[in-house]
């Protein structure tokens, strides 16, 4: 049934979830309940949240981001109507149930890794029926050959899991980096420890020289709020003379739509305290400001006591975090 070298039992428990668990979201009657500004508050906030989405799926793996665009264009493709959809491209309606547990269980986790135990799910179906699926149009055929090597690969158990990539593990965190060891990483962990510096927003690059790039998330690549001052370092110890580079501009489109949205909700913000939260969030996100996302939540602390409606309609919409997470 499917191209592995892993043993039928073990692989079973890597099946995606048949059904996947779907919970509704009954938006409508918070938000209907909002005032007009608490409204776009709410909206530019859930907005922002959504935009983070591709980020997410970047930390997940390689292949998550195509597939994603995969399942979007192809409901694009059919309009929403699958039935017609398993017609044209010879599915069974079981082939296109376990194609759809797949891409709900895949769109609630942001990737093809689970959010909970870090471990990767494929789908039930055979290979060659998901690849059916491709020929609905040129857009879906050029995706799905971008990621058809990885969306079924279960060769060793260490490659279903989330991990360091020397122990035979997935990992985004460390792009280009095919190399980087444990050690290498911790000590780098623990340089910025040192310094008090938050690594949460950050991706680790190891270059050919066997250097380090420190990858910030952020919308400008020279941001006027900074954590740290220097832009370079030497290592020490295992990593004795090695330099340390702080890179600014990760995952740059997302990180400066999302800023922009936040200062949209800081327009409609209804006291002092939700302004200046939304100005350090907006610090965090546009300058790749660790220390300005901490300040914001100590505003979000001291904001309490206000409408219980608009808090649970912008934790209702906010379906894909911002945040990253940790990678050292």
């Amino acid at each position: 049934m499917f191209e592995n070298a892993m043993d039928e039992v073990t692989l079973k428990q890597y099946l995606a979830d048949d059904p996947p668990t779907v919970v509704p979201l009954a938006i409508k009657p918070h938000f209907e309940a909002l005032s007009e500004r608490e409204k776009k508050y709410a909206h530019y906030i859930s907005r922002a949240s959504l935009t983070g989405t591709r980020i997410n799926l970047r930390q997940v793996s390689q292949e998550s981001e195509p597939i994603y665009d995969f399942i979007l264009a192809l409901h694009r493709s059919c309009h929403g109507d699958w039935k017609k959809l398993a017609s044209d491209t010879g599915l069974s309606d079981e082939d296109m149930r376990h194609f759809l547990n797949y891409s709900a269980q895949f769109l609630g986790n942001t990737g093809n890794f689970k959010s909970f135990g870090d471990s990767k799910f494929i789908p039930r179906m055979k290979s060659d029926k998901f690849a059916a699926l491709a020929k609905a149009s040129t857009e879906v055929q050029k995706l799905y050959d971008s990621f058809k090597d990885d969306l079924y690969e279960s060769k060793t158990t260490a490659r279903m899991h989330l991990g360091y990539p020397d122990e035979g593990h997935i990992s985004t965190y460390y792009p280009d980096s095919a190399g980087i060891t444990k050690e290498e990483i911790s000590i780098v962990s623990e340089f910025l420890k040192e310094r008090q510096f938050m690594p949460e927003n950050t991706r680790l690059r190891q270059t050919s020289s066997g250097d380090f790039d420190l990858l910030v998330a952020s919308a400008v690549k020279d941001p006027a709020t900074r954590d740290i001052k220097e832009d370079e370092f030497t290592l020490g110890g295992a990593l004795e003379g090695k330099k340390l580079r702080i890179v600014y501009g990760d995952h740059q489109t997302e990180m400066a739509k999302i800023a922009n949205d936040l200062m949209e909700a800081r327009k409609n913000a209804l006291n002092q305290e939700e302004d200046a939260m939304q100005a350090d969030y907006v610090k965090a996100f546009h300058d790749g400001s660790m220390q300005a996302h901490k300040d914001s939540q100590r505003h979000w602390i001291r904001d309490r006591g206000k409408s219980h409606l608009i808090r649970t309609c912008i934790n209702t919409t906010s379906g894909s975090s911002w945040f990253m997470k940790e990678q050292c």
